[in-house]
């Protein structure tokens, strides 16, 4: 995700300086789009004095280890999902940061009631991954009320899309997963029933929803805002459309495997209440997801059968 809005704000004219450990050479491309760079480790103070000497208009906070990573132990997991949060607070706020955007995630809520959730839902983390994320929070409503910097929690739903660079890895979420999954083996094999719930949005929508944040001008005390479509899947509904959208591309039928065995689509009940993650506070700043998930799973498609 940080590559892409990267990629996508540099491309829009924005003066863009990303952070990163270590980037191949053969991405000169996208390097070039960039005003310039800072190499190394968030975790190393020395790095997020930089970022704040940089004198950038907004910092754009992406940094976490993923959710498997995030249930090690607590000073490893703090050390990367937490700790640099609070010291780039700390120091950008200091050196007079306009605006400071930490990305958080859906995940915070733990497991989703069947209900229209909002940004004001009550928080109930169910995981390391989501703790730590609602810790950071925390820190960013503490500097919000107390300096003049603006900002602003973006919670994420489940967003997904073809990689910038080729070895992103993003092939562990659901849809990029079944994509390949249908391109490699012809088949689309679930470990579930299909039955568990997830409001998907391309990455290109999450760029456009981040760019409706850097215009926003209002500080709010309750200044944390979902970025979602707003429409909610199911696994199977998932699966049954990558189907089609295979089927439609290569004029060949897939199967789909869950545990108990091949589906079939024949029998298959698409009437179930759903969770809904409202974006109506984002939306009511312009933003408005642009993305199909159709066009979505067409675009990695595409790119999984690039030349």
């Amino acid at each position: 995700m940080g590559a892409r809005l990267c990629r996508d704000l540099g491309s829009a004219g924005h003066e863009v300086i990303p952070v990163f450990r270590k980037l191949s050479a053969s991405y000169a491309s996208w390097k070039a789009l960039m005003f310039d760079t800072i190499e190394g480790d968030i975790r190393n103070q020395e790095i997020i004095q930089q970022i704040a000497d940089a004198g950038a208009d907004v910092v754009i906070h992406l940094v976490s280890l993923d959710h498997r990573a995030s249930e090690a132990d607590p000073a490893t997991v703090s050390e990367t999902n937490v700790l640099p949060t609070w010291q780039l607070l700390d120091t950008c706020t200091k050196a007079g940061l306009k605006k400071f955007i930490f990305f958080s995630t859906i995940q915070v809520y733990g497991k989703l009631p069947i209900k229209i959730l909002d940004e004001q839902t009550t928080i109930q983390t169910g995981n390391t991954y989501g703790l730590t994320h609602h810790l950071s929070e925390q820190l960013c409503d503490h500097y919000n009320r107390n300096t003049a910097t603006n900002i602003i929690t973006v919670r994420l739903s489940n967003s997904y899309g073809e990689p910038v660079f080729d070895e992103n890895n993003c092939w562990w979420l659901a849809i990029n997963d079944l994509c390949r999954m249908a391109i490699e083996k012809k088949e689309l094999r679930l470990l579930s029933d299909g039955t568990p719930q997830r409001d998907f949005i391309h990455g290109n929508d999450v760029v456009k929803g981040v760019e409706t944040l850097l215009h926003a001008t209002e500080k709010r005390s309750d200044n944390v805002y979902h970025i979602s479509s707003g429409q909610t899947s199911t696994i199977m509904e998932l699966a049954l459309k990558i189907r089609q959208v295979y089927q439609n591309r290569y004029q060949e039928e897939i199967p789909v495997y869950t545990p108990a065995g091949l589906f079939n689509p024949a029998t298959f009940n698409p009437h179930s209440e759903k969770y809904t993650i409202s974006n109506q506070k984002l939306t009511a700043l312009g933003f408005e997801p642009s993305i199909s998930l159709e066009a979505g799973i067409n675009r990695i498609f595409d790119y999984l059968k690039r030349d």
